[in-house]
């Protein structure tokens, strides 16, 4: 049984994505709760830190506090002294965190030296926890979808932005478009800024604009007032490095708000619907289907279930002796955004 929000099933949008990317992830993971025991860090953990320490940098008064550097400098080694602390870790484990740290304290450095105190920028709220209500086609409520966009900001000109952070090994543009994840933020958040009282009537946002810190160490060679990399005799290298940063703008006019929420309706519908045929055991989980992908092996927590459970193995030891059940719903942090209880399957 799902977590419930007044009695309407919960839903988030990493749940939404994962459904579609898997089906049988969205079960592992969102049904049953399970999280794998064995920690490693890699570019997920990389991303949990630097979206913590943007959030601490943007919500300072004019970012006049600490700069992005110290943030992520604090935030990156009380994770890894927590995870030091609450488990045995191999060293091999600890020097990959070591080396990931590293990478991201240079990544912030870079990012206070191009960005300053960003006066294109004006924070309205960092990490906004907002809670939204999916109705039916006859206006029933049928769920609660909390979401919580990276930042909501004004321009100098004062239009209103969600800005969405993103850490890349490749920084990809062409598919924003249609992304799955900060389109339904501004849709969803409008309305639910609006009646939070957080937009005044009539405001409406822009739309999204895509923050993006590559995951390389910064070109420390000189450069010129246009911004070229020099060589060691002042002339201009032909050897110019792919941006490390780019802001990138998806506007949404009202049409595409409501494409969107309308969307999210059919969604909301079919993953609330396959949860209580799950909790009737109106169906077997096993039936539940897989979509196999070139990335799974990589990026997949449960890749090596999944392969033992298609070549007919029993997962039920591998489940108990490779993983947790933990609420997935619940964030570690002190908002309403944490669901009361949730029970598994």
């Amino acid at each position: 049984m799902p977590a419930h929000v007044n009695g309407l099933p919960l839903l988030r949008s990493h749940e939404r994505i994962d459904y579609k990317r898997c089906p049988k992830k969205w079960y592992w993971r969102w049904r049953m709760g399970l999280e794998p025991k064995a920690k490693t860090f890699g570019a997920l953990e990389l991303g949990t830190w630097m979206h913590a320490a943007l959030a601490g940098f943007y919500s300072q008064p004019k970012r006049e506090g600490r700069a992005l550097e110290a943030w992520f400098d604090a935030i990156s080694l009380h994770a890894i002294e927590e995870v030091a602390r609450l488990q045995s870790v191999p060293e091999h484990v600890i020097n990959q965190a070591d080396e990931m740290r590293n990478l991201g304290l240079a990544m912030a450095g870079a990012y206070d030296k191009r960005y300053g105190t960003d006066p294109d920028v004006h924070p309205i709220q960092a990490e906004v926890p907002l809670e939204f209500e999916i109705t039916n086609s006859d206006g029933t409520l049928i769920a609660v979808h909390k979401l919580k966009p990276d930042l909501v900001y004004a321009d100098s000109s004062g239009d209103i932005w969600i800005m969405e952070h993103k850490t890349a090994k490749q920084i990809r543009l062409e598919h924003l478009v249609i992304d799955d994840q900060a389109r339904p933020y501004v849709a969803m958040a409008e309305l639910a800024l609006r009646k939070a009282g957080l937009l005044k009537r009539g405001q409406q946002f822009k739309g999204i604009m895509y923050n993006f810190l590559r995951k390389a160490l910064p070109d420390e060679r000189p450069m010129d007032a246009a911004g070229k990399y020099l060589n060691k005799n002042g002339s201009v290298s032909k050897q110019q490095p792919t941006p490390v940063f780019v802001r990138h703008p998806i506007t949404l006019p009202r049409a595409a708000k409501a494409i969107t929420l309308r969307r999210l309706r059919t969604e909301a519908i079919m993953i609330t619907g396959l949860a209580q045929t799950l909790r009737n055991k109106e169906i077997d989980p096993a039936t539940i289907p897989i979509t196999p992908h070139n990335s799974c092996a990589k990026f997949c927590q449960y890749f090596t279930m999944c392969v033992t459970a298609e070549q007919g193995g029993n997962i039920r030891n591998m489940q108990r002796n490779m993983y947790t059940r933990e609420d997935p719903y619940a964030y570690e942090e002190e908002t309403s955004d944490i669901p009361s209880s949730f029970e598994f399957g």
